[in-house]
């Protein structure tokens, strides 16, 4: 198994970046030519996606609808960060709709790694979806892991008497 962390710091409230070409250089640096990648975000307001994101207007879109579909105003939720039980808000940020657009979208993604590059569709690519930025330091925990070798005669049916 090999592991990363892949670490951005993100520039807008809300982006959506492609990180496929990150994702491919991992398989790359693994070693791996047949697997599954899992990556996983980190955080509760920055969620992932496979989906045509090399076209901006469409990302574009997908900003506009989750806008639409969850109110803005933060102050309109119960969640205040101040309520936290871990005492670790500096400042009340009322962040609700973050956590909300964030729930809209993937934790995290699975994919098939084949001929050591991932297995995608041809518009597909893989992007984090920032959701409470601009943030420092966003992470994505990646992991992959080889297909095991397939044994000489384990499809054969074993008889013993």
């Amino acid at each position: 198994m090999f592991k990363r962390i892949l670490t951005y710091d993100t520039t807008a409230r809300s982006q959506i970046r492609t990180i496929t070409p990150e994702l491919n250089a991992l398989i790359a640096q693994s070693g791996v030519d047949n697997g599954t990648l899992l990556a996983y975000s980190m955080h509760t307001t920055l969620g992932l996606m496979v989906q045509e994101t090399s076209e901006p207007n469409l990302c574009e879109d997908f900003l506009d609808v989750l806008m639409a579909w969850v109110e803005s105003d933060g102050h309109r939720y119960k969640h205040t960060c101040a309520l936290h039980p871990s005492g670790a808000c500096v400042e009340d940020r009322f962040n609700a709709p973050s956590h909300v657009r964030q729930l809209l979208t993937n934790q995290s993604v699975v994919l098939d790694i084949q001929g050591g590059r991932l297995h995608l569709g041809r518009w597909q690519d893989v992007a984090f979806c920032e959701f409470d930025g601009p943030r420092e330091g966003r992470q994505i925990l990646v992991k992959i892991l080889p297909d095991e070798e397939r044994q000489k005669g384990a499809n054969r049916c074993a008889i013993s008497r």
